[in-house]
C-alpha cells in the first residue's frame, strides 16, 4: 500500500543545506518528518499509513475524539513553530494529505514560481499578533468623567422633572454604551495605526470571544503585522509607550511572537 504524503510547509533548499533537519517525530509519531526536493525548495514531510489516516478515519477521529485531535493540532503546531525559528517557511495548514509524492508534485508544479517568490519575499520577516483587551467598567468610568457628551447629557436630566429624569437616566445607560463601544474602537484603531508605521503589511482579524480567550475583559481589536526584522524592537518600544498611556483607562495590550507567516504567505 502507498504512502500517504502530510505536508507541514516549504522550505528554501539552500537553508535546509546549511542547517540539517532536526530530528522531529511526524504526524503519525514513529517515522521522522523528511524533505522532498522540489525545483530550488524543499517540502517538508512525513509519510502516513493509508489505512491509519485515510480521509475517512480521520473524519471520524476529527469528528468524536477531541483528545486525538488535541493531540495532532499541537504537534502541527510545534512542529510548525519548530521550522519557523530555524528557516524561512511556507507553513501548510493542519492536516494537509496528498495521497502520494506524485499528487504532491502535480500540485506543487503550477505553484512553483509563486512559492518560490514568496519564500523570498518571506526571508528575513517576521509575523506578530497584536490583541487589544478593555475593562469596560473601568473606560466607562473614565468616559464618565471626561467625555463632553456624557457631561452634556448629565446637565440636560439634571434640570428635568423627576418623572422626566427617570426614563432619560434610561437612555442615559444606552448612550453611555454608544461612547463606550465609539472610544474603543477610536483607541484600537489609534493603536493600529502607531503600530502599522513599522509594519510592511497588516492585517485586522475577528474579535475572539471570552470563551476562546478564557478572559474577563472582552477582546477589542486583535490584528497582525509583518515586519522586517530589524522593525521589530521599535515596534516593540513604542508598544511599551502606547501601554502607559492607555493601561489607566482599562486597555491591555498584548503583543506575541514571531509567528510562522500563515497570513502572509498567501498560499492556500
Amino acid at each position: 500500500m502507498e504512502q500517504l504524503i502530510y505536508l507541514y510547509g516549504f522550505i528554501p533548499e539552500n537553508e535546509s543545506k546549511e542547517k540539517p533537519l532536526p530530528k522531529i517525530n511526524g504526524f503519525d509519531d514513529k517515522e521522522s518528518i523528511y524533505t522532498i526536493p522540489v525545483g530550488s525548495m524543499e517540502a517538508v514531510v512525513c509519510g502516513l499509513n493509508e489505512s491509519e489516516f485515510s480521509e475517512q478515519v480521520l473524519q471520524e477521529k476529527t469528528e468524536n475524539d477531541m483528545d486525538w485531535l488535541q493531540q495532532k493540532a499541537l504537534h502541527h503546531h510545534q512542529t510548525i513553530m519548530d521550522l519557523n525559528d530555524t528557516y524561512t517557511l511556507i507553513p501548510l495548514q493542519f492536516c494537509t494529505i496528498y495521497k502520494n509524492e506524485e499528487r504532491l508534485y502535480q500540485t506543487i508544479e503550477t505553484k512553483k514560481e509563486k512559492m518560490k517568490n514568496t519564500l523570498e519575499n518571506l526571508k528575513e520577516k517576521e509575523e506578530w499578533n497584536l490583541k487589544i483587551y478593555c475593562a469596560d467598567q473601568q473606560l466607562k468610568a473614565d468616559i464618565s468623567q471626561h467625555s463632553s457628551t456624557i457631561e452634556a447629557k448629565k446637565q440636560e436630566i439634571n434640570h428635568l422633572s423627576p418623572g422626566r429624569r427617570f426614563f432619560e437616566m434610561k437612555k442615559m445607560d444606552s448612550l453611555m454604551e454608544e461612547e463606550l463601544e465609539k472610544e474603543k474602537h477610536q483607541i484600537c484603531k489609534e493603536v493600529h495605526e502607531q503600530m502599522n508605521q513599522f509594519a510592511l503589511e497588516s492585517i485586522i482579524k475577528k474579535n475572539w470571544n471570552k470563551e476562546m480567550t478564557g478572559r474577563k475583559e472582552n477582546m477589542c481589536w486583535n490584528s497582525v503585522y509583518f515586519l522586517e526584522r530589524p522593525m521589530v524592537e521599535s515596534l516593540k518600544d513604542k508598544l511599551v509607550q502606547i501601554e502607559k498611556s492607555v493601561d489607566k483607562r482599562g486597555f491591555t495590550l498584548e503583543l506575541s511572537g514571531p509567528w510562522p507567516a500563515y497570513h502572509f504567505s498567501d498560499l492556500k
